[in-house]
């Protein structure tokens, strides 16, 4: 009754949203790169000195199974609802087969060329799966950045340095190719699973411990007779940043700067693995290298539609 013999009042404005903590969330970004890079550096240290790639992913996952304990707890060890297939994928393409053919690869070819090689095939594999499987299409422009990407991959790999053992590195380079193809397929698992990447990373940190843990039983581990120096530099690189802290600053960087900023900064990865592995491993810089890297970096931007976003912007 007194809505109809009160008139109604003006709206009052809408509040703006809060400013964005953009600086916070351009250092998360760079958090999170890095240690992206990072991983890659401290892996192909590990497996080329005293570690075996089972070694590798029973550290790598120790951390994230024990912090993301009361998610998998909560939620479940397999998450109610999440069909069989999409969660092998997400298990397998960012977890256990995944970390294990990266490690493999990382024995055989160097770490500035597994950083620029590896997120640059994955791109090409995940439209390619999403053109086969899902029916996308993407636009001229996405197909010419896939098209770049492409280029620089055939730079790396052809005009390579004289590296001690050719044979070596194109093995780990077929690897990297399977690795690529594992982490597209959890990508878009991932996608249409419905999980956040907290549960994501809870439920691939479970069973990815487990089936190594399983592993080491028949295959043995070297952990037990490492240096405690070295195992706790790769449980602060492998578990406690790659595992954990990752996960957290990425989604900062999304929350403040959003998936595109977020993505433009991911695109560095392979610019800081490769300044990594000549700076901190001594591996032998190029400028076929250098080009390669230009060119993968510029070929994701342009795929995921960040380089047209920005310069809207």
């Amino acid at each position: 009754m007194s809505r109809l013999s009160n008139p109604p009042r003006p709206s009052a404005p809408a509040v703006p949203p809060p400013v964005e903590n953009r600086l916070l969330g351009i250092i998360c970004a760079i958090v999170t790169v890095t240690i992206w890079a990072l991983w890659v550096v401290a892996t192909r240290y590990a497996v080329t000195t005293r570690f075996t790639a089972v070694d590798i992913g029973l550290i790598r996952f120790v951390v994230p199974f024990l912090v993301l304990a009361p998610v998998w707890l909560k939620r479940g060890i397999w998450p109610r609802g999440l069909p069989v297939i999409p969660g092998l994928l997400i298990v397998g393409g960012s977890g256990v087969t995944y970390s294990l053919v990266v490690a493999t690869a990382l024995k055989f070819a160097p770490a500035s060329h597994v950083g620029t090689l590896l997120p640059g095939i994955m791109s090409i594999w995940a439209v390619l799966i999403g053109v086969a499987v899902f029916g996308e299409k993407p636009g001229l422009i996405r197909w010419v950045g896939y098209g770049v990407i492409a280029v620089g991959i055939a730079i790396l790999t052809a005009l390579q340095p004289g590296e001690a053992d050719q044979a070596s590195v194109i093995i780990g380079y077929a690897l990297l190719v399977g690795a690529a193809l594992m982490w597209a397929c959890y990508t878009h698992a991932l996608r249409r699973s419905g999980l956040t990447a907290i549960d994501a990373a809870a439920f691939t940190g479970f069973w990815s411990f487990v089936s190594f843990a399983v592993i080491a039983l028949f295959t043995g581990t070297t952990i037990a007779d490492a240096p405690i120096n070295d195992l706790l530099v790769q449980l602060l690189f492998q578990g406690v940043l790659s595992g954990v802290v990752a996960v957290v600053t990425y989604g900062i960087a999304v929350r403040n700067i959003g998936s595109t900023g977020a993505a433009a900064f991911g695109a560095l990865t392979p610019a800081f693995a490769a300044l990594g592995g000549v700076f901190l491993l001594g591996e032998l810089g190029s400028i076929s290298l250098i080009l390669a890297v230009a060119l993968v970096i510029a070929g994701v931007m342009i795929a995921s539609g960040v380089a047209s976003k920005l310069l809207r912007r």
